[in-house]
C-alpha cells in the first residue's frame, strides 16, 4: 500500500511539473507571438492558433496577418483574417479586432489590385467606425467614380473630423464631389484652399491642373490660364492643357476691330 501510494505521489509530481512546464512553454509562444517579430513569430502564433480552438486565438490570428502583412504574403493574410472574421459570432470577437482584420483587408486587396474587394472592405471598416482616415477619403473618391457625389460629401465630412490638417488629396476629392453635383463655386473655394496647403511640386501642379478646368467651367479664363501655364511649366503631363489654352486665349482676344478711316467702298 505504501509503494502504491509512493508511486502515486511520483506520478503527481511529475504530471503537476509536466503541466509547469507546458504552462511555461506557452507562455514563451505567446511572448514569442505577440511580442516577437519575423518568422520564429509567425512560428510561435502557428503554434498557439493549433492549439487553441477559441479564447485568444483571435489574437494570435491578427498578429500572424499583420507579420504576414510585412513579407507581402497577401493570400495567406487573407486567409487569416478571413477566418477571424468568420469566428466573429461563435468566438464573441471583440469589435476592435473584427475592425482590424477589416482594415488590413482594405489595404491587402489595394495591393494585390482587387478594386471590388478593395471598396467592400473599406466600406465595412467605414461602417465599423474606423479611425483611419485614409478609408473615408479612399471611399469617397471611389463614391466620386460611381456618381455619388452626395455619399462622398458625407464620407470627407467624417475625415474631415479625424485629421488636424488636410493635405492637397483631400481638396482634390472634395472638388470632385462639388463637381459631382454641378458646384463649380464650391469646387474652385475647395481647390483654391487645397493650393495654399505646402506640398511637392507635382502635388501643387496636380492641383493647378484640376483649378485649371474648374476654372474654364467657370469662364474664369484669365486665372485658368495662369494654373494651366503653371502645370506645363512644372512639366506636368498634361496632353489636354495646350489646347485648353489655346481656347481659352482665343476666349481672351477681342475681336479684330476694322482700322479708321478705311471703310470699305460700296460696290456699284
Amino acid at each position: 500500500m505504501k509503494k502504491i501510494t509512493k508511486w502515486l505521489l511520483i506520478a503527481l509530481a511529475v504530471a503537476g511539473a509536466a503541466f509547469i512546464a507546458f504552462n511555461l512553454f506557452l507562455s514563451v509562444k505567446q511572448k514569442d507571438c505577440l511580442e516577437g517579430d519575423g518568422p520564429k513569430a509567425i512560428e510561435a502564433c502557428s503554434f498557439l492558433i493549433n492549439k487553441h480552438s477559441a479564447g485568444s486565438r483571435p489574437d494570435y490570428l491578427v498578429k500572424r496577418a499583420q507579420l504576414l502583412e510585412k513579407d507581402s504574403e497577401w493570400d495567406k493574410v487573407i486567409s487569416d483574417l478571413n477566418e477571424l472574421i468568420a469566428m466573429k459570432v461563435s468566438a464573441q470577437v471583440p469589435h476592435d479586432r473584427i475592425l482590424a482584420a477589416y482594415e488590413s483587408l482594405y489595404r491587402t486587396h489595394l495591393r494585390k489590385g482587387d478594386s471590388a474587394e478593395f471598396k467592400k472592405y473599406l466600406e465595412l471598416a467605414a461602417q465599423n467606425g474606423s479611425k483611419e482616415p485614409k478609408v473615408y477619403l479612399s471611399l469617397a473618391e471611389i463614391y466620386v467614380e460611381d456618381k455619388k457625389p452626395q455619399e462622398a460629401l458625407g464620407l470627407l465630412d467624417t475625415a474631415s473630423g479625424l485629421v488636424k490638417v488636410k493635405d492637397h488629396q483631400f481638396y482634390n476629392a472634395l472638388a470632385s464631389a462639388y463637381e459631382g453635383l454641378n458646384d463649380y463655386e464650391k469646387a474652385y473655394g475647395a481647390l483654391k484652399t487645397g493650393l495654399a496647403v505646402s506640398a511637392p511640386r507635382p502635388v501643387l501642379a496636380a492641383t493647378a491642373k484640376h483649378l485649371g478646368f474648374v476654372c474654364f467651367e467657370l469662364k474664369r479664363y484669365k486665372e485658368a490660364e495662369t494654373y494651366l501655364g503653371y502645370v506645363l511649366k512644372a512639366g506636368l503631363d498634361c496632353p489636354e492643357c495646350g489646347l485648353l489654352l489655346t481656347t481659352i486665349r482665343g476666349a481672351l482676344e477681342p475681336p479684330d476691330e476694322q482700322p479708321a478711316g478705311r471703310a470699305k467702298k460700296k460696290r456699284r
